[in-house]
């Protein structure tokens, strides 16, 4: 048994291979990216792209007697072989539902082709999709760094489906999004007659964040401080009137006491 394992993988290069996940629905751009990786390191990828096309499956053969007859061509044995390790490889990273569509294919390239087809119209609407939610989306009441990461992300959808979007793309995306208080940092970095990268676009918008947030702090705290200060007067005014009136009830006090007192009868002499 150990043998024949043996003999099985120096004869087959893609013998063990795996890829992480089974192609489905929706992982076709990962999906590729696995398998024809593998498939271009046993240098087998001709089998996929037709460029190792198939001989002749069979051949004349000249007698000693000069009489000709048909065999099987070698050679055409030894590419059906190397075509069917390739095929088989492809069917066993579909997943059930992928692999009832192209299960009739008989060479390698029939399946890669069927399985292309079926998804370049798909990867296309849906890179397509994403580009548009990418024009539409404004920051909002995101902070830069969950805005970013949205705009980031979606970036790397669309490099999913095999086409990355430009840098410079993505960043024009990003400034478009924004409001207009991020209007300085925007003409800035518009400005620049040099490229500027996500990373940089990030920091300097980051920056400005950071710094609008600081201003909003001191102004408030300085708000606060002059809030504080009018109800403070206002409670001192409040408190010197009440002083007042307490002096001037008392005063009155003190008068009605005054002339209680001088208006009393005086006490007769025995």
């Amino acid at each position: 048994m150990a043998g024949s394992s043996s003999s099985t993988a120096s004869t087959n290069p893609l013998f063990g291979v795996q890829v992480s996940e089974k192609l489905t629905k929706g992982n076709y751009a990962l999906w590729s990216a696995q398998v024809l990786a593998a498939i271009r390191g046993a240098r087998l990828d001709g089998h996929i792209t037709g460029a190792t096309a198939a001989p002749s499956m069979e051949i004349e053969k000249t007698a000693s007697d000069k009489t000709t007859e048909k065999i099987v061509n070698p050679a055409y044995q030894e590419w059906f072989a190397s075509d069917q390790q390739v095929l088989g490889f492809l069917l066993s990273t579909l997943s059930r539902d992928i692999l009832t569509q192209v299960a009739t294919a008989s060479t390698a390239a029939q399946a890669w082709q069927q399985v292309c087809a079926m998804f370049t119209a798909q990867t296309k609407a849906r890179s397509l999709n994403v580009r548009l939610t990418l024009t539409n989306t404004q920051k909002g009441n995101m902070s830069i760094s969950e805005y970013c990461g949205k705009m980031k992300a979606l970036a790397d959808e669309i490099a999913s489906s095999g086409k990355p979007l430009d840098e410079e793309d993505l960043v024009a995306y990003v400034l478009n999004g924004l409001d207009d208080d991020f209007e300085p940092v925007v003409s800035a970095i518009v400005a620049r007659n040099e490229s500027t990268t996500m990373a940089e676009v990030y920091s300097q918008l980051l920056n400005f964040e950071n710094r609008q947030a600081l201003r909003q702090a001191h102004a408030s705290a300085n708000a606060a401080v002059v809030v504080f200060s009018v109800v403070a007067a206002a409670a001192v005014a409040h408190v010197g009137a009440a002083i007042l009136l307490l002096q001037d009830v008392g005063a009155a006090l003190e008068e009605i006491r005054l002339g209680v007192v001088m208006t009393a009868p005086s006490a007769k002499c025995a």
